[in-house]
């Protein structure tokens, strides 16, 4: 049931903000500038609202967040995508700055129990090295595929910007553990997802750093958040393959080199990827069930302040 309590929608772009109220018409656009927020706060104020609904905008939310957070409302950060299949759902196609703050708002109104957000600057900082390290990956893989045909010419150079982009990765990572090392709360949660078969100390700062949730929801829940969950395709007789959809792609790579690491040992991980092979599952589903299994195992783990167990009690 959709709350009647005024809640505001805010459309989160680099230079300006547009925000719009659930239910009503009011709408208003502002400058993503402190002095903006100061101007946006004070008109928010002067209509009672309490709870605001942001979309994830590659950290352009985040001052409003922060902002609005600061003076005591109640901030939920949205999927984009997420928001894209409500309006599917509603049949509106058209898409400006304003309509999408409207659809934020009716949207935010209409799933009141969506967890609020939080301020947690040395995660974000982290989740920030964590980024930078895969788009340097990226780059360094993306180049070293075209070293073998390109021109002798251009192979010398080709060779010095990998090389480049090695140290780049290597000063990356290095950073990556200043910032754990910085903060007691991540650095106790690395220590311990270190202790799980194939998680590497990137892996878990990885996992630290942009799945916060570990430990403090289901397992279910913890899958379905990293895109690791089965969802059903069955209709009357029909029953379709079950499909791994969603979910957040920096979770999901870090604990697929953790799952194909672990499987390739003689650990619980390795003798159930064995077994799934052996009854006929294709390795790739085989691995894709590692995966829902090791993150539910750290997840209970965290949970429980432990540490692995290839076989707990």
């Amino acid at each position: 049931m959709i709350s009647m309590n005024p809640v505001v929608g805010i459309d989160c772009g680099k230079r300006n903000l547009d925000a719009a109220l659930f239910p009503g018409t009011d709408r208003t656009r502002i400058e993503n500038t402190p002095q903006g927020l100061a101007i946006l706060v004070r008109w928010l104020a002067e209509r009672n609202v309490g709870v605001a609904g942001l979309e994830a905008s590659g950290g352009c939310e985040r001052l409003a967040r922060d902002a609005l957070i600061e003076v005591g409302l109640t901030v939920r950060i949205f999927e984009p995508g997420r928001v894209r299949h409500f309006a599917g759902a509603k049949g509106r196609r058209a898409k400006t700055d304003a309509i999408d703050a409207a659809l934020i708002a009716e949207f935010t109104a209409a799933f009141p129990e969506s967890p609020p957000a939080v301020r947690d600057p040395a995660r974000e900082q982290l989740a920030g090295l964590i980024r930078a390290r895969r788009l340097v990956v990226t780059k360094k893989a993306d180049l070293a595929k075209g070293l073998a045909s390109a021109p002798e010419e251009a192979k010398p150079i080709l060779e010095a910007v990998v090389a480049q982009l090695a140290t780049a990765e290597e000063a990356l990572e290095t950073a990556i553990v200043k910032q754990v090392a910085a903060d007691t709360r991540l650095a106790q949660l690395t220590t311990a997802l270190v202790t799980a078969p194939g998680v590497g100390p990137v892996t878990a700062a990885t996992l630290a750093a942009v799945l916060p949730e570990l430990g403090h929801t289901t397992g279910a829940k913890i899958a379905a958040l990293v895109g690791v969950a089965p969802f059903a395709d069955d209709s009357g007789e029909h029953q379709g393959k079950r499909r791994i959809a969603g979910g957040r792609g920096d979770a999901r790579r870090a604990l697929y080199m953790a799952a194909l690491c672990a499987t390739r040992t003689k650990g619980v991980l390795g003798e159930f990827y064995r077994r799934l092979v052996e009854r006929g599952k294709p390795p790739k589903v085989a691995l894709t069930a590692c995966m829902r299994k090791l993150v539910v195992r750290l997840n209970a783990m965290v949970a429980a302040k432990a540490t692995w167990q290839e076989h707990p009690a």
